[in-house]
């Protein structure tokens, strides 16, 4: 990159929200695996900021992220080429910040602006809150390029979706529209284009306001326990309960209720 190029990945910061923008419009926010890598990287500072409450994702240009940039990117093309222990690494390497975002804990939201594919689906939907503008389109377009479904979305479809709809979404790799996409349940809410960030910041703001470290274990308990059994889960919430208890935003959250007043809260 230039330095007159403007970074492909862009974190702004306001207000406890940490904004991620996906910035390379000329091929839809397609990133190359050394952007990718930059994006894991900046899911982790983010991660580690306590002054950092809530994540959002976006792209510019009116896109969202249209996966990896297959357009002929010389640093993909040697490890591809380099046998199946090559491929291998390189794959596990490439999608590094699906895990990342899934580890994230604090509330993270999608604002799905335009296109979003590929492993740029995956990413919306790994993200805990997705909200779309009108003109968003949700493709799992791998099969379409010889390739199976990854960034998680092997994992994520079948629980938002069910199975057999996760199939059909995968094997055929069409595109869906936003109204579809709310119906199945891959979008909390479907937003005016114009509108999009306001809604999504307006919400990102109320989220932000919240006691974190409830918000942290509200988030990885249900990601945890989705494949657990119910005593196991009640194991995790007597442990998370205990963690929250011994916490000065709960006593800040109890000072707030008894006087009526919103509260103000430290993570500690």
């Amino acid at each position: 990159m230039s330095s007159s190029e403007p970074a492909a990945i862009q974190l702004t910061r306001e207000g406890g929200v940490a904004t991620i923008t996906l910035n390379r419009p000329k091929v839809k926010n397609a990133l190359t695996p050394a952007q990718f890598g930059e994006l894991g990287s900046a899911f982790d500072e983010v991660a580690a900021n306590p002054n950092d409450r809530v994540m959002v994702l976006t792209g510019s240009g009116g896109a969202f992220c249209t996966g990896a940039d297959l357009g002929g990117a010389t640093d993909q093309a040697n490890p591809i080429s380099q046998g199946s222990i090559g491929r291998r690494h390189f794959a596990r390497e490439t999608i590094q910040p699906a895990l990342a975002l899934h580890r994230l804990p604090k509330p993270t939201i999608a604002a799905v602006n335009g296109v979003a594919a590929g492993g740029g689906c995956n990413l919306a939907l790994g993200c805990d809150v997705v909200f779309a503008g009108q003109s968003a389109r949700f493709a799992q377009i791998f099969v379409n390029r010889g390739l199976a479904v990854d960034y998680g979305g092997t994992w994520l479809l079948p629980r938002l979706i069910g199975l057999q709809k996760a199939k059909d979404l995968a094997f055929r790799g069409d595109p869906i529209g936003a109204q579809e996409a709310m119906r199945l349940g891959l979008a909390l809410e479907i937003v005016a284009d114009d509108l999009l960030m306001k809604r999504v910041t307006e919400y990102a703001r109320v989220l932000a306001s919240k006691p974190p470290i409830a918000l942290s274990l509200i988030k990885s308990g249900m990601n945890r326990l989705m494949d657990a059994g119910f005593e196991a889960g009640l194991e995790f919430e007597a442990d998370a309960q205990a963690t929250c208890l011994g916490s000065s935003d709960f006593r800040a959250a109890m000072i707030a209720w008894l006087k009526k007043t919103e509260g103000e809260y430290t993570g500690r």
